[in-house]
């Protein structure tokens, strides 16, 4: 959202480099320090952290199955958020040093793909969707 937020109040490049910044403080942030923030949120809160299979719980089951950490990085910048798909990845492996590298490569392509166009191209992907779903 911050990408697109960044691209919807025509930021240029400065909002672009503070987003970019922004999720690479993030991701290490969280990496580092989410062990402790995800046993603090579940002894304060036993039982909104009880295990519980809903349809976004069993979405991101299988894409662990099927894709693994690679597939976690890849949804984290667009779907599940910076916080989410690094606490996620953690429950997966222990091996930071893998998930800082699969989290900073996917959040760099996925900023490659909405900026680039926009910057180069001069083409607001905003609009663009938004004409594809007008009538």
């Amino acid at each position: 959202m911050g990408t697109l937020t960044a691209i919807a109040a025509d930021l240029g490049l400065g909002g672009s480099l503070a987003n970019i910044i922004g999720g690479i403080i993030g991701i290490v942030v969280f990496t580092y320090l989410g062990g402790y923030i995800q046993e603090y949120f579940v002894k304060k809160f036993p039982n909104y952290f009880s295990r519980k299979f809903t349809r976004g719980n069993r979405f991101l089951v299988k894409v662990k199955q099927r894709f693994g950490l690679n597939g976690i990085a890849v949804l984290t910048p667009i779907v599940l958020s910076i916080p989410v798909g690094v606490l996620f990845a953690l429950a997966l492996t222990n091996d930071k040093k893998k998930i800082l590298v699969s989290m900073l490569v996917s959040m760099f392509f996925w900023a490659t793909v909405l900026f680039l166009p926009y910057f180069l191209f001069d083409i607001n992907l905003i609009d663009w969707v938004q004409k594809m779903f007008e009538r």
